[in-house]
Protein backbone atom coordinates (compact mmCIF):
# COMPACT_ATOMS: atom_id res chain seq x y z
CA UNK A 1 0.00 0.00 0.00
CA UNK A 2 1.24 3.47 -0.86
CA UNK A 3 1.47 5.94 2.00
CA UNK A 4 1.09 9.63 1.30
CA UNK A 5 3.09 11.71 3.76
CA UNK A 6 1.36 14.49 5.69
CA UNK A 7 1.67 18.14 4.73
CA UNK A 8 5.12 19.38 3.90
CA UNK A 9 6.85 16.12 4.82
CA UNK A 10 10.23 15.28 3.36
CA UNK A 11 9.87 14.52 -0.34
CA UNK A 12 6.43 16.16 -0.55
CA UNK A 13 5.53 19.45 -2.19
CA UNK A 14 2.46 21.55 -1.59
CA UNK A 15 0.75 22.69 -4.78
CA UNK A 16 -2.56 24.13 -5.93
CA UNK A 17 -4.63 22.96 -8.90
CA UNK A 18 -7.87 24.30 -10.30
CA UNK A 19 -10.64 21.76 -10.87
CA UNK A 20 -14.17 22.07 -12.17
CA UNK A 21 -16.58 21.77 -9.23
CA UNK A 22 -18.25 18.66 -10.66
CA UNK A 23 -14.89 16.90 -11.01
CA UNK A 24 -13.85 17.86 -7.49
CA UNK A 25 -17.16 16.55 -6.14
CA UNK A 26 -16.80 13.23 -7.99
CA UNK A 27 -13.24 12.75 -6.74
CA UNK A 28 -14.38 13.58 -3.20
CA UNK A 29 -17.18 10.97 -3.42
CA UNK A 30 -14.73 8.35 -4.71
CA UNK A 31 -12.28 9.15 -1.89
CA UNK A 32 -15.00 8.78 0.75
CA UNK A 33 -16.14 5.44 -0.72
CA UNK A 34 -12.54 4.18 -0.62
CA UNK A 35 -11.89 5.51 2.89
CA UNK A 36 -9.21 7.93 1.73
CA UNK A 37 -8.68 11.62 2.17
CA UNK A 38 -9.26 13.79 -0.89
CA UNK A 39 -5.53 14.54 -1.11
CA UNK A 40 -4.49 10.89 -0.86
CA UNK A 41 -7.03 9.88 -3.49
CA UNK A 42 -5.86 12.59 -5.93
CA UNK A 43 -2.22 11.58 -5.35
CA UNK A 44 -3.09 7.91 -5.99
CA UNK A 45 -4.92 8.81 -9.22
CA UNK A 46 -1.95 10.87 -10.42
CA UNK A 47 0.58 8.17 -9.52
CA UNK A 48 -1.46 5.58 -11.40
CA UNK A 49 -1.74 7.85 -14.44
CA UNK A 50 2.01 8.44 -14.34
CA UNK A 51 2.65 4.70 -14.47
CA UNK A 52 3.10 3.62 -10.84
CA UNK A 53 2.13 0.01 -10.16
CA UNK A 54 -0.88 -0.73 -7.95
CA UNK A 55 -1.47 -4.42 -7.33
CA UNK A 56 -2.43 -6.30 -10.49
CA UNK A 57 -3.86 -3.26 -12.31
CA UNK A 58 -2.17 -2.08 -15.48
CA UNK A 59 -1.08 1.54 -15.07
CA UNK A 60 -3.07 3.98 -17.19
CA UNK A 61 0.10 5.23 -18.89
CA UNK A 62 0.90 1.71 -20.17
CA UNK A 63 -2.68 1.14 -21.31
CA UNK A 64 -2.65 4.38 -23.29
CA UNK A 65 0.67 3.51 -24.88
CA UNK A 66 -0.61 0.07 -25.94
CA UNK A 67 -3.75 1.63 -27.40
CA UNK A 68 -1.79 4.18 -29.43
CA UNK A 69 0.88 1.64 -30.48
CA UNK A 70 3.38 4.48 -30.41
CA UNK A 71 6.42 5.03 -28.32
CA UNK A 72 6.71 8.34 -26.51
CA UNK A 73 9.44 10.62 -27.87
CA UNK A 74 12.70 10.34 -25.99
CA UNK A 75 14.00 13.25 -23.97
CA UNK A 76 17.44 14.69 -24.60
CA UNK A 77 20.06 12.71 -22.73
CA UNK A 78 18.25 9.34 -22.89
Amino acid sequence: MTTIQPRGGEGVIVTTIRLPIALRNEIKIQAIRLGRSFNTHVAMILMEAAGAEFGDATPAAETAQETNHQEAPKHAGE
